[in-house]
């Protein structure tokens, strides 16, 4: 996807290597060790312990149009090489389990580094740069014995209804929980008598706070908030993860990560796209092309060899429709309570609530995206002539298909009586779009037909489940 991983090995000359590292001291075997090309930065890590084996060695500067940061792993003998950096000047720094961050070294492509990494103090300092999930796990699931009706849970859910909600499509499908801001309460939102109630305040916070609220509160009977008070009153009074993360291992240590700023800090991505994953060939090297869902009409859009991001803002057939916010939307209007970090400030604005989307072989993007307001048109409803419509009729749909063409910019609305979620390209001679998050029935879009006709109600179908 992106023109810049170049093979460690490549950069790694290992002639004389036990000799050298025997009667050489590391400052000349780094020099001796790693070949620095005129667009890396490479050296070697070491510690009060010797050479840092497995921690990450970052390169970030704002030198560019956008922030940039390359992210490699050092080898057996603290050795890394950071490659194909733009031209700018970096800061360096090294972080690792069992480490904390690096003073930050000012450094430039093209030049031999050496950097020194710091033993972490403590295990608590240690523990801050733990992934997410190793503080998660401390979070207590209540007993199988506690479900049927036999405590404050509501009857009718069951201990893998707690877990799915907990571990896969709840809170967890849109925050990292377990990162330092979610283990944490943030003392702007005032003092509380337990976790339990700064964990009902914390939930109403923006403008997700309604949909937070009704899930935990209403669906699960207010029950969570006893086990999110308890995992964060735990981690206040210093508790930590029962499990250590090993340091990455093997091929993990070969994978270079850059990551790009391209977005703004009051905005989200909820996703992107780079290419057609049945030809990941299609668009090689290209710009790549983000979801932002409810928080804004803007798509961004990356080039990563230029490291330029441009917005294309996202039309609706109805400029003058609603907000798609609101009953029927995972986000309100306004914020149901101020937010710790953006207070009472409304940050989402979006019509086009573009939630993902897919290349198709021809280059083009198909997304799940609102075209128009809540309620379908005629040939949706009871009545039409629509095939689908006589066996299922359909009133209203919160979400329907958008395309872009990059060569033109041209976007297209495919106005689809069925809501929209993900779109998936099919295998098919039709290139059919299947989509999910259609409510009652299997709703897709024959792209071919689409492409002949322009005709999005001929070209669209829908069946019921049974």
């Amino acid at each position: 996807m992106l023109d810049f991983v170049k093979s460690l090995r490549r950069a790694m000359t290992i002639a004389g290597f036990i000799l050298l590292a025997a009667t050489v001291p590391t400052k000349i075997f780094a020099q001796q060790s790693v070949n620095v090309g005129a667009n890396d930065i490479g050296g070697v890590v070491t510690s009060a312990k010797g050479p840092e084996a497995g921690v990450w060695v970052i390169a970030e500067t704002s030198e560019l149009p956008t922030t940039f940061a390359r992210i490699v792993v050092t080898d057996d003998s603290g050795r890394y090489l950071v490659p194909d950096l733009p031209k700018a000047k970096y800061k360096v720094w090294v972080r690792g389990y069992g480490l904390v961050d690096s003073p930050k070294v000012d450094s430039e492509p093209g030049k031999p580094l050496n950097l020194t990494a710091v033993i972490a103090p403590n295990e608590a300092a240690a523990a801050h740069y733990y992934p997410a999930i190793y503080w998660y796990a401390m979070m207590k699931i209540p007993d199988k014995s506690e479900f049927g009706g036999k405590s404050n849970i509501p009857e009718k859910l069951t201990q893998s209804d707690w877990l799915k909600q907990m571990k896969n499509i709840g809170c967890i499908g849109c925050h990292q929980l377990g990162q330092e801001s979610t283990r944490t309460i943030p003392a702007v939102l005032g003092k509380f008598n337990s976790g339990e109630d700064a964990w009902m305040r914390r939930i109403q916070s923006g403008q997700s706070g309604e949909q937070m609220t009704n899930q935990l509160a209403g669906n699960f009977g207010g029950a969570p908030f006893k086990y999110l008070g308890d995992w964060t009153d735990r981690i206040a009074k210093g508790e930590l993860p029962a499990s250590k993360p090993p340091r990455p291992q093997g091929v993990e240590r070969n994978i270079v990560i850059t990551e790009w700023e391209w977005s703004t800090p009051d905005k989200y991505l909820h996703d992107l796209i780079s290419s057609d994953k049945r030809n990941p060939t299609v668009n090689a090297y290209g710009p790549l092309y983000g979801s932002p869902e409810y928080s804004t009409d803007n798509m961004p859009i990356l080039d990563p060899k230029t490291n330029k991001v441009t917005v294309f803002k996202m039309p609706v057939m109805d400029a003058e429709m609603p907000e798609s916010l609101g009953p029927g939307h995972a986000a309100s209007i306004k914020p149901l309570q101020p937010s710790a970090y953006w207070g009472d400030e409304k940050l989402w604005d979006t019509r086009a609530n573009n939630h993902n989307a897919m290349f198709d072989r021809k280059g083009r993007i198909w997304l799940a995206a609102t075209v128009r307001g809540m309620d379908n048109p005629a040939f949706c409803k009871k009545g039409s002539d629509h095939p689908s419509a006589k066996a299922f009729p359909l009133e209203k749909s919160a979400r329907q298909v958008a395309m872009l063409d990059p060569k033109t910019m041209k976007y297209s609305f495919i106005d689809t009586c069925f809501a929209t979620h993900h779109p998936q390209l099919g295998y098919d001679e039709n290139n059919t779009l299947w989509l999910s998050g259609t409510g009652p029935v299997a709703g897709w879009v024959n792209t071919k037909m689409f492409d002949e006709t322009g005709d999005a109600a001929k070209s669209q179908g829908w069946s019921p489940f049974v």
